[in-house]
């Protein structure tokens, strides 16, 4: 786990709160080069789960249906810890070594694409997806294989980006 190299009093990066430490929005560098920011749960996110951060620094489960047609303005972003509802955190944006949330098979290099699951933050293989979106920006460096959801470690690079199905 990242730890903060940011001159900022009090930030865990590991840790949540019910009440706001830092103003929304705040952002902070880590170890492994990391970039977290500061943001609101709108709910219970666990270790991995893909988030989409909104200009208000309100965090959403990452759903396909966010990133088609009002995606402008906002950025991806990964939980590395448990955050629940309502409650405020810091989740990673950028940097190496960093827990992604995935479900069935995504191997370790990124050659066969990443993908986002259509319902639930997490990331799967490209090519198991019909609907989905390809993502760009985001390199598994350790596989997971499960039918349930499973933790892989991963590099983010900002800024990231989607494309449709062709």
């Amino acid at each position: 786990m990242a730890i903060s190299n940011s001159s900022l009093i009090g930030a865990n990066f590991a840790s949540s709160d019910a009440t706001a430490l830092f103003a929304l929005g705040t952002t902070a560098n880590g170890t492994d080069g990391t970039n977290f920011q500061y943001c609101e749960a709108t709910s219970t996110f666990i270790t991995g789960e893909l988030v989409l951060l909104n200009p208000a620094s309100t965090a959403k489960t990452l759903l396909t249906s966010l990133l088609t047609g009002n995606a402008e303005g906002v950025n991806i972003g990964a939980a590395q810890n448990i955050i629940n509802q309502g409650e405020f955190g810091w989740v990673a944006t950028k940097g190496r070594n960093l827990y992604v949330l995935c479900t069935g098979t995504v191997t370790a290099g990124g050659e066969t694409g990443g993908a986002f699951s259509a319902n639930s933050g997490r990331l799967q293989n490209a090519a198991a997806v019909g609907v989905g979106q390809t993502c760009l920006g985001l390199f598994i460096t350790t596989s997971a294989s499960t039918a349930t959801a499973s933790v892989a470690i991963a590099t983010l690079t900002w800024p990231r980006s989607v494309i449709g199905p062709a």
